[in-house]
């Protein structure tokens, strides 16, 4: 994401995992970051610049060939090597690392035997607060590629929040960083059993966001407004994020995203402010919290 695009929301980072659900459709569209309240995006994109397809083209001359035998235990780009364990890593070493942003945009499906897996499964269920909205676990989980350039800028902001708020001394993660659902619409099949293939549909909110990550112009999405100003509405209760996903090509999946939010210091709100277009002075994001007002 683009770390310039503050505004009332802590910047968007680098999305990390698809996550496709059973279910049928519901409705959506905006952007933002709250805590409580979830919104939806999209944009268009380009594919690959020339340095990046140069760098996929020199870096698969070195490709090892895949290994069979360690089925899901396989790196997830080279298939040749296990993953790195310790780190619950879905790559094998660095090389592996830089041929994955060599090949965005684009997703790659995490295994389900993987610790990732049940480490987001995990939080995408904990996380399911709305009792009258029916529970519906996560099938798929796939890992968004992204490119080195957008990460660097992602930790470059995230580096700068932290510098600000000192939040490690706290024991808490560097910038106040936190993963954060996001639902949008689909208007593709993306992230169905068998389809990795990011489509050119420039209303599809999902490949949009995965090719260009999110657009502040769309921030009143399917409401006409957004409730805590201009921002990029993201939510911790991933059953508040659901209520935004709609499938626009039938299918008996839906996909949501998960994506790393630095909300450094975060001010609450629990009342609408619809002209809000910046955090007060000394913070970083805004966490609405419209139940208790």
């Amino acid at each position: 994401a683009n770390p310039h695009l503050q505004n009332n929301a802590a910047a968007a980072g680098p999305s990390t995992a698809v996550v496709a659900t059973t279910g049928a459709a519901g409705t959506s569209r905006g952007l933002g970051t709250t805590t409580n309240a979830g919104a939806s995006g999209t944009g268009g994109g380009t594919g690959l610049t020339a340095s990046q397809v140069l760098a996929a083209a020199l870096i698969s001359a070195m490709v090892q060939q895949p290994n069979a035998n360690l089925g899901p235990r396989a790196c997830v780009i080279c298939k040749a090597s296990p993953y790195d364990v310790a780190r619950k890593s879905l790559f094998c070493a660095v090389t592996c690392v830089q041929r994955a942003a060599a090949m965005s945009p684009g997703i790659i499906e995490i295994p389900a035997s993987h610790p990732k897996f049940a480490d987001i499964s995990n939080q995408f269920q904990t996380k399911w607060l709305h009792t009258n909205i029916p529970f519906k676990p996560a099938k798929h989980i796939y890992y968004i590629l992204i490119s080195a350039a957008s990460e660097a800028d992602y930790i470059t902001y995230r580096n700068k929040v932290e510098q600000e708020g000192n939040f490690v001394q706290r024991g808490m993660t560097a910038g106040n960083e936190n993963r954060r659902f996001h639902g949008t619409t689909r208007q593709c099949t993306l992230g169905d059993p068998g389809n990795t293939q990011l489509c050119s549909n420039q209303s599809c909110g999902l490949c949009g966001i995965i090719r260009t990550s999110f657009d502040l112009k769309f921030y009143k999405g399917k409401t006409g407004w957004g409730r805590f100003g201009c921002g990029l509405y993201t939510s911790a209760t991933s059953s508040k994020s659901e209520s935004y996903t709609t499938n626009k090509t039938a299918s008996p999946y839906k996909a949501m995203l998960m994506a790393k939010v630095i909300v450094g210091r975060g001010y609450k709100m629990t009342q609408d402010d619809t002209t809000r277009t910046t955090p007060p002075a000394g913070y970083h994001s805004v966490l609405g919290e419209p139940d208790q007002s």
